[in-house]
């Protein structure tokens, strides 16, 4: 048997990394190292095994790297009608000034647009507000754009064209993804109302639909909505649950208690819209393929605290309500780490001093 450690400087720097293979077990039966043609992956295995095994000209190499949580770009979309004037209005534009300003959303992408559009056409138009008020950008940098463009807006935009709001929301959110395919989006819809033109609530239900179900390879995006005294939350309800974010609105009410209710509603979204996901950062082809069955995902909640290590399960429905473990996005060509939801509420019990890492057990490379 043969051990060694490698150190992959581009694996703890990069998200992820081409697979230009599949993977295979180290206690497979093979016959020599073929990158062109590996063996398919093995199945699932709950023991990991040990870093130094080798077999006939292949050596397993261990590597341990930072677990980088998968990035969360988010897209306010702001009823500007008519009826959002006054208290509401100021709530809700200060509350999202507020919680882009904040120490916790530092690296998160963020951007805003209001219905009806600051741009001139036909506001039953989707492709209209696909060129956003404020560009989708990471926090802080784009927290002055946000505040600018939030302070110099009112409600003074007559109709509620809900339904094209949101889908044209949902396009540019995907445009986005398709330009940064690491991330996740969201949209959160902030209203008081119901929509009086473009289509009635059932529309939008089904705009909302259409981004969490996307037909072909469209990517998810996932509608949240906020909504505000006065809105009918019958109806916010149905399009909160057909965005398949949370399965209610949230209500932040009116008054000065619904700056905050909007600002811990936003919180809410940041920290619970993806779970626990992380990027699985490949070893480059041509360096080795990673045995999927020897990664343990390892936390330690604070500096004297003991690690705890959390291993594969086979995908969401083999999660034990107390064991726990994680599963990969695709069991064949992963590029994401996904924590059950109890070994997900451990980490997040974390203190300021947590860490998160991923040891790999075995990279397989020819001896």
């Amino acid at each position: 048997m043969i051990a060694r450690r490698i150190s992959f400087a581009t694996m703890a720097s990069a998200l992820l990394f081409a697979l230009a293979s599949a993977t295979g077990a180290c206690s497979s039966a093979r016959q020599g190292f073929d990158e062109s043609a590996p063996p398919p992956p093995p199945p699932l295995s709950t023991v990991a095994p040990d870093a130094g095994t080798s077999e006939a000209g292949v050596v397993c190499l261990a590597e341990q790297v930072k677990a980088e949580a998968v990035p969360l770009a988010m897209l306010v979309l702001v009823d500007r009608s008519g009826s959002m004037l006054g208290d509401k209005w100021d709530a809700a534009t200060t509350a999202i000034r507020s919680f882009a300003d904040r120490s916790e959303v530092v690296g998160m992408k963020m951007g805003v647009q209001f219905f009806p559009p600051l741009v001139t056409g036909d506001q039953c138009s989707d492709p209209l507000y696909k060129s956003l008020a404020v560009p989708i950008a990471p926090l802080p940098d784009n927290v002055i754009p946000i505040q600018q463009k939030l302070l110099s807006t009112n409600a003074d935009g007559g109709a509620t064209p809900m339904r094209a709001g949101l889908a044209g929301s949902i396009g540019a959110m995907r445009d986005f993804l398709t330009a940064n395919p690491l991330h996740e989006g969201v949209v959160i819809l902030v209203t008081d109302g119901d929509p009086t033109s473009c289509g009635d609530v059932s529309s939008v239900v089904g705009a909302a639909s259409s981004g969490a179900t996307p037909a072909g390879d469209a990517r998810v995006v996932h509608t949240f909505v906020a909504g505000m005294a006065g809105a009918t939350f019958g109806n916010l309800n149905q399009i909160a649950a057909a965005g398949d974010g949370f399965p209610t609105a949230f209500d932040v009410g009116s008054g000065a208690t619904a700056q905050q209710a909007l600002v811990d509603a936003l919180e809410k979204v940041r920290t619970g819209a993806l779970g626990c996901e992380y990027a699985l950062p490949l070893p480059p082809a041509g360096q080795g393929i990673l045995d999927l069955d020897s990664v343990v995902f390892e936390f330690t909640a604070g500096q004297n605290d003991p690690k705890v290590a959390m291993r594969r399960v086979a995908d969401e429905d083999a999660c034990g309500e107390t064991t726990g473990g994680f599963y990969y996005d695709d069991p064949k060509m992963p590029s994401r780490v996904i924590l059950c939801p109890s070994s997900c509420k451990t980490v997040r019990g974390g203190t300021a001093d947590a860490t998160v890492e991923l040891a790999f057990g075995c990279i397989q490379r020819p001896n």
